[in-house]
């Protein structure tokens, strides 16, 4: 077989028909080659010849009709075999789109009056010809009615039952694709579905494999999604199950790593990196926000994205040290909290969410609070910085952030020599993270001496602490607009 005849009986569009047809139709076609950019067909221009993609990728585009410059795109195409220039079978016989290269591409080009002298010949050939260029243009409006559902519908599993409500008549009653919907209704079975997609476009019949393939388009943003979380429980494997010889210095850095792996896929806004203190061995304050739903693992355990993302993009990045956290103390039925906090050597202290009567009931809240700045301040004093969230609590970014604490404060003034407090503010690690932006934002530090010569007069500590609280809350909105 000539390598154009195995191109041909690979494509789609030609695989059922005769070989005879395609072996003859293999001698007059012929391989070209487009550079990136390259216009391929333009929209309206005589449809000469149609294509079948080899290598490569490619954009269709329209002239808006307003009148608009520019034109849209409005699909790419990457997939070997696919066929392009199908107006060149069909009168007017003028292209419907514009075809650019997106990038150094191959195709197989078979020129229309090549055609039209073989179905001549082989009128048997032509009515075959035809029934796959029908074939197309029912691809072709599925493709168009995906494109709507997918808008149409709040979430791609409603979108994905729609797609199979309205194929239904065309599916055997055992496909694989009725349980499609069933397995994206649980996190933990989302996999499953992609699994059966795979196997139903690979190994289906036609219809299957066309509905397969819509199907995956759909669900392009939730198999991003899929990949994020599978991500996620990599990490907690990494920390909660590290080997008990690795000190805590270890499993930080290894987490770190991690984590950089997993926000270089996102989207992110960092700016004001250039007021990081040169050297480590300060207090980090930042807002704190909730996680998404979607990020709870199976254990029902959430790894704190914001706080991760300012260790590993920031801080590990800067310093290559990760910083130590301070962390609320786990409850004791919180398992999935305890090995992993406690596997990173973090500063635990207590909140209102833990029963201090019950744990550890000899150690006063004095005692607990001095066992805490002592250990700060060693963690200070020791060269390596310490990320504190000073609200005690998480909430949306739109709400970010509440009331502060004075702990970090407290500590500051605590601590000889005296660190410096380095603000970050964050937004959005509270939406889901494959379709937003987010953001970070490093602003100028400071001594609390500056502002607050006197620690131990309350009343002008909690008033710096309200005015920190006030103008962080200002900062969260920049880097909201940051990522709009």
């Amino acid at each position: 077989m000539t390598p154009v005849l195995d191109i041909l009986t690979r494509a789609p569009f030609f695989e059922p028909l005769p070989e005879p047809d395609l072996a003859a139709l293999a001698k007059e076609a012929r391989v070209v080659r487009h550079e990136a950019g390259t216009r391929i067909v333009t929209q309206h221009d005589a449809a000469e010849a149609c294509y079948v993609l080899i290598e490569g990728s490619v954009a269709l585009s329209v002239a808006p009709d307003s009148g608009s410059s520019g034109d849209v795109v409005v699909r790419r195409y990457s997939h070997p075999g696919r066929l392009l220039g199908w107006s060149a079978l069909v009168a007017p016989f003028r292209y419907r789109a514009t075809v650019t290269a997106l990038e150094p591409t191959r195709l197989l080009q078979l020129e229309r009056g090549c055609l039209e002298r073989y179905m001549d010949r082989h009128p048997e050939f032509g009515v075959a010809l035809m029934e796959r260029l029908i074939w197309v243009l029912g691809n072709r409006l599925r493709e168009t009615r995906t494109r709507l559902i997918t808008r149409r519908y709040d979430t791609e599993t409603l979108a994905i039952r729609a797609l199979l409500d309205q194929s239904a008549e065309q599916l055997h009653v055992d496909s694989a694709l009725h349980k499609v919907p069933y397995y994206l209704e649980n996190r933990l079975t989302v996999a499953d579905a992609f699994q059966a997609l795979e196997l139903v476009k690979a190994h289906g019949d036609e219809n299957e494999r066309e509905i397969a393939t819509h199907a995956l388009e759909i669900l392009r943003q939730v198999r991003k999604e899929l990949r994020l979380y599978q991500d996620l429980q990599a990490v907690y494997e990494t920390v909660a199950h590290a080997s008990r010889e690795l000190p805590p210095e270890e499993i930080r850095r290894r987490c770190c790593e991690a984590f950089i792996a997993l926000f270089e896929k996102l989207d992110c806004v960092i700016v004001g990196e250039e007021n990081l203190p040169d050297s480590p061995g300060h207090i980090i304050i930042m807002n704190h926000l909730v996680n998404h739903p979607d990020n709870t693992l199976p254990n029902r355990f959430q790894l704190t994205l914001d706080t991760h993302f300012v260790s590993s993009m920031l801080l590990f990045r800067k310093y290559g040290e990760a910083p130590v956290r301070v962390i609320r103390k786990s409850l004791r039925q919180e398992f999935g909290h305890q090995s992993y906090y406690d596997r990173l050597g973090n500063i635990y202290v207590y909140s209102g969410h833990a029963d201090e009567s019950t744990e550890d009931p000899g150690i006063s809240r004095e005692d607990r609070r001095q066992t805490f700045l002592d250990a700060a301040r060693d963690t200070l004093l020791a060269g390596r910085n310490l990320v504190i969230c000073p609200e005690g609590t998480s909430v949306r970014t739109e709400n970010s952030p509440v009331a502060f604490k004075a702990g970090a404060f407290r500590l500051a003034a605590h601590v000889r020599p005296e660190p410096l407090i380095v603000p970050i503010a964050v937004a959005n690690f509270d939406k889901r993270i494959t379709r937003t932006t987010l953001a970070a934002v490093v602003h100028p530090p400071f001594r609390l001496s500056q502002f607050v010569p006197d620690a131990g007069q309350d009343d002008a500590l909690f008033a710096f602490v309200n005015d920190c609280q006030r103008q962080m809350s200002g900062w969260v909105r920049d880097a909201i607009d940051l990522t709009r």
